[in-house]
C-alpha cells in the first residue's frame, strides 16, 4: 500500500488542531508520520499514551463488563454518530477538563480560583466533610480548599440542603467559546471554591460512567458502569448500564446518598431530577438496595414530555409531575425571533413535541420542577441535611443535534447559566442564606466538528463491517473507546482477540472512508486508530522499561 507524507499545508492544520485538544507537543511529533512505521506491539502502544490519557483509560475498565478491545482514535480523527450527531467519550483534556465548583454564603469560604488538581471522584468524599463525616475512596478524597473537618463554621452549622447540580456537555471547550455567557456561573466561581485543574478522571467519558462516579466517589474501575452499554455479569449479555430505567443494580458501591440515608435511618432527604435513568448514578439504588427507601427520582418522558419514575424502586412526587407551563414556554421561544412560526431561530422543530427537550424553553420547565420539588417537599427546612441532585442536559442534547459551536448551544449555555441565577435566588429566599451549599460541574466537554479543524470523522458502522469481513459476524457494539465483541462467534470463526485488535491498530483511513470525505491532516494511508489492544491488558499494563509517556499540558 502507498504511504504518502504529510503535506506542509497539513502540518501545520495538524499542529493547530493538536494545540486546540491539548496534545503534548512531544507527543504531536511523534505522530507526524506514524503511518510509515510497522504498528507497535500492545503494550508500546499503551506506554507510549500520555500517562493522564492512560490512567484515565485504565480508570473507565472493568472486566466482565466493559468491551474486548480498548480502542483509541489518532486525533484529530473522531468517531462520528452518524448525521446530526458528534460523540464526546475519551480520555483527552478538551473532554475531560470541566468546571468544578463548591459555593455556599456563610459555609463555604470565597476563596475563587484554585488550581489544586481535583477529579469528579473527590465530590462525594468531599460532601462527606460537609455532612461531619469522612469518607475516602481510593480513587477520591475530601478537597480542603473547600471545607475542612475542623471547621468551626461548618461543625456548628452544617448545611440544611446540599444541591449538585450537573451542565451536561458544559466542560470548559464549551464554555470557553462564549466567556460573557455565564455570569451567574462566575459569581459561583468568585464567591465560593472553583478547581481550575478538575477533570472527568476517567474513560469512557459518558454520562452514566460519570454521573456514577460524581455519586459514589470512585471510578467505573470499581463501581462498575463502565459506558452507556455495559455486559451484565450474571449473564454475559450486553445491555444498558441502568436497564432504561428499570434497575439501578448494577452499581456496585453504595452513593453518598445512600450512605447518608442509612445513617440518618432515612429521615433525609434524597433526590434526583434527571432527563435519562443514567442520572441515577448520583443517587443509588433507592428502595431496590436492601435497607433503603423510595428516594425522590424522576427522568424524562421523551414521547410525552412528562417526568417518570420506576415506582418499585423511586418517588415520582407530585410537586414534580404536575408542574406545567412547557406549552408556554415553547410558545415564548417561538416568539423570540418575532415570528410565530413552530421554528427555533432557523430550525423548525418546535412543531414536533418529541423535540421539545431539544431547546432551551425546556430548560424553564425543568428549573420550574425543581424550584416546585424544594418549595412543596420540604428540602432544606430541617436540621437533617437533604441532598438534591440535578442534570441539565441541554447543553449536551442541542450538541449532538448541531454541533458544539453552534449559535444553539451558545442559546442553551446562556439559558441554562440564567437558570442558575434563578435557583440561587430561590434557595436564599426558600432555605435561606448560610443553610445551603450548591455544586456545579459538567460530566465532559464536547467533539469539535471534526472538519473544522482539519479532522477526520471515523464511520463506526464502516469499520465494524470491515472487521466482520475479514473475522465474520464477531461485533457486538463499537463504542468510540471500545469494542464489544461476541466472544463464542469469535472461536467459532477460528480468529483470535488478538487478531481483531492488531486489525483495527492496523485500520487505514481510506478504508473507512467510503464517502469521500475529506482526509483533513491524514492521508489516505494514516492508521485511524492511537490505541487498539485486548482491554483486559489495561489493570496490570507495566510501562516500565517501555517508552515513557509525555506528560499532559495543564490546559486544553
Amino acid at each position: 500500500m502507498q504511504r504518502s507524507f504529510v503535506t506542509k499545508r497539513n502540518l501545520l492544520a495538524f499542529f493547530g488542531a493538536f494545540l486546540l485538544i491539548g496534545a503534548p507537543v512531544g507527543y504531536l511529533l511523534s505522530q507526524l508520520f506514524v503511518e510509515e512505521t510497522p504498528l507497535p506491539s500492545f503494550t508500546e502502544q499503551a506506554c507510549a499514551l500520555p500517562d493522564a490519557w492512560l490512567e484515565r483509560t485504565q480508570a473507565g475498565y472493568q472486566e466482565g463488563r466493559a468491551g474486548e478491545i480498548a480502542i483509541l482514535p489518532r486525533q484529530p480523527a473522531y468517531f462520528s454518530s452518524g448525521a446530526g450527531g458528534w460523540t464526546h467519550s475519551g480520555p483527552w483534556p478538551y473532554l475531560q477538563r470541566v468546571p468544578l465548583v463548591f459555593y455556599g454564603p456563610g459555609i463555604i469560604p470565597p476563596t475563587g480560583q484554585v488550581e489544586t488538581p481535583a477529579t469528579l471522584a473527590d465530590v462525594a468524599p468531599t460532601m462527606a466533610t460537609m455532612l461531619r463525616g469522612s469518607f475516602q475512596t481510593d480513587d477520591g478524597t475530601s478537597l480542603s480548599d473547600v471545607v475542612r473537618l475542623n471547621s468551626k463554621l461548618l461543625k456548628e452549622s452544617p448545611p440544611k440542603l446540599i444541591l449538585t447540580i450537573v451542565w451536561d456537555g458544559g466542560g470548559w471547550n464549551v464554555l470557553d467559546q462564549w466567556p460573557g455567557d455565564w455570569e451567574n456561573l462566575l459569581g459561583m466561581m468568585e464567591g465560593g471554591v472553583s478547581f481550575l485543574e478538575a477533570t472527568v478522571g476517567s474513560s469512557p467519558s459518558v454520562t452514566p460512567s460519570v454521573h456514577t462516579t460524581l455519586g459514589t466517589g470512585v471510578f467505573p474501575a470499581t463501581h462498575g458502569i463502565t459506558d452507556i452499554p455495559v455486559r451484565d455479569p450474571a449473564t454475559g449479555e450486553l445491555v444498558d448500564s441502568f436497564r432504561d430505567g428499570e434497575s439501578s443494580a448494577l452499581i456496585e458501591v453504595p452513593t453518598i446518598a445512600e450512605r447518608w440515608d442509612e445513617q440518618t435511618g432515612n429521615k433525609a432527604k434524597v433526590g434526583m431530577i434527571g432527563y435519562e435513568p443514567w442520572h441515577l448514578g448520583m443517587i443509588g439504588q433507592g428502595a431496590e438496595k436492601s435497607g433503603g427507601d423510595k428516594d425522590d427520582a424522576v427522568w424524562l418522558n421523551t414521547e410525552t414530555n412528562e417526568w417518570k419514575s420506576n415506582p418499585d424502586s423511586y418517588n415520582l412526587p407530585s410537586s414534580i409531575a404536575d408542574t406545567e407551563g412547557l406549552e408556554e414556554d415553547i410558545a415564548a421561544l417561538d416568539a423570540a425571533d418575532g415570528q410565530v412560526d413552530e421554528s427555533w431561530g432557523d430550525e423548525p422543530i418546535l412543531g414536533d413535541p418529541k423535540r421539545w427537550e431539544e431547546t432551551p424553553a425546556f430548560i424553564d420547565f425543568h428549573t420550574r420542577a425543581l424550584e416546585n420539588l424544594i418549595r412543596e417537599d420540604g428540602y432544606g427546612k430541617d436540621d437533617v441535611t437533604d441532598l438534591l441532585f440535578t442534570n441539565y442536559k441541554q447543553i449536551d442534547r442541542v450538541g449532538h443535534y448541531f454541533s458544539m459551536a453552534s449559535p444553539e448551544v451558545n442559546q442553551s449555555v446562556l439559558r441554562t447559566d440564567e437558570a442558575l441565577g434563578d435557583i440561587l435566588e430561590m434557595l436564599d429566599e426558600e432555605v435561606g442564606r448560610g443553610e445551603y451549599v450548591v455544586i456545579l460541574t459538567a460530566d465532559h466537554g464536547q467533539q469539535p466538528n471534526a472538519p473544522e479543524i482539519d479532522g477526520y470523522g471515523i464511520n463506526p458502522g464502516e469499520l465494524q463491517n470491515d472487521i466482520e469481513a475479514e473475522f465474520g459476524p464477531v461485533v457486538q457494539q463499537v463504542r468510540p473507546t471500545e469494542i464489544f465483541l461476541d466472544t463464542d462467534a469469535l472461536v467459532a470463526s477460528g480468529s483470535t482477540l488478538e487478531e481483531v485488535a492488531r486489525f483495527v491498530g492496523d485500520y487505514r483511513l481510506d478504508e473507512n472512508n467510503t464517502e469521500g470525505e475529506a482526509p483533513g491532516v491524514f492521508s489516505g494511508s494514516s492508521r485511524v486508530m492511537e490505541l487498539a489492544i485486548p482491554a483486559s491488558m489495561l489493570p496490570a499494563l507495566d510501562c516500565s522499561g517501555v517508552q515513557s509517556s509525555p506528560s499532559e499540558p495543564s490546559s486544553g
